[in-house]
């Protein structure tokens, strides 16, 4: 039997990929560089991102159709880059991306909060568009939903 098509639906999804045995893909920060350089030219809005040494997220609205496509070409061309950095071959990735739909204020609130409080120490964490500007990260629906900027980095980092 074959392989279940994924729904290709417009619309912003929490979007996560974990490395395969809790191995960490992200050790330098080169690699962190590496894909924060390969995320930023794909064609979607990205609202926040974080990444960890062991996995990713990222908040982004998609059209119909885009999300897979682009989610095999940011993890392809992670996994072969980190590959060839590190002599190594093989699976980098636990398997395919999750994708969760936001379908709520609440529960896109709940994520803001969520993804930037992922390391122990978030306002630390350099990897995060909530503690860094990023030109290709637009937070205006974040900073909409909480009335400014401020209040949402208050909310996400310190509550």
């Amino acid at each position: 039997m074959g392989k279940i098509p994924r729904l290709q639906v417009a619309g912003t999804y929490h979007l996560m990929a974990r490395s395969i045995a809790e191995e960490r893909i992200f050790r330098t920060d080169a690699d962190y560089i590496d894909f924060v350089t390969l995320l930023a030219p794909i064609a979607w809005k990205c609202h926040a991102f974080l990444v960890m040494p062991t996995h990713y997220h990222l908040l982004a609205s998609v059209g119909n159709d885009e999300l897979a496509g682009f989610m095999h070409k940011l993890n392809r061309r992670y996994a072969s880059r980190f590959n060839r950095r590190n002599a190594r071959r093989g699976r980098v990735f636990d398997g395919p991306y999750k994708s969760v739909s936001v379908t709520s204020q609440s529960h896109l609130l709940w994520l803001a909060r969520y993804i930037a409080q992922n390391p122990q120490r978030p306002t630390e964490w350099l990897w995060s568009s909530f503690t860094n500007d990023y030109t290709f990260v637009d937070a205006t629906l974040l900073e909409r939903s909480f009335g400014s900027r401020e209040r949402m980095l208050e909310f996400a980092l310190h509550s």
